[in-house]
């Protein structure tokens, strides 16, 4: 599992350019069978760092918009 997460995350990050955010938010859409809308992935473009200011990193801004979506889709929030 480890080894697909590596070469996914290098796939996402290196080769399409994703930012951290996007990246995180596809890894774990993939990993819980749980599909991420395009208006969210879209709003995670601007998850890069806070816009580049390096404010929250994005693997953590992803993690939170994941769990924010896939929590209120299964109705516990």
């Amino acid at each position: 599992m480890e080894d697909i997460i590596k070469e996914k995350i290098h796939q996402l990050y290196w080769d399409l350019n994703f930012n951290c955010a996007r990246t995180m938010l596809t890894c774990l859409s993939e990993l819980f069978h749980f599909p991420i809308s395009n208006q969210t992935m879209n709003a995670a473009i601007g998850m890069h760092g806070a816009g580049g200011f390096r404010a929250q990193c994005g693997l953590v801004e992803g993690a939170l918009m994941f769990i924010g979506v896939f929590l209120a889709d299964k109705g516990i929030i």
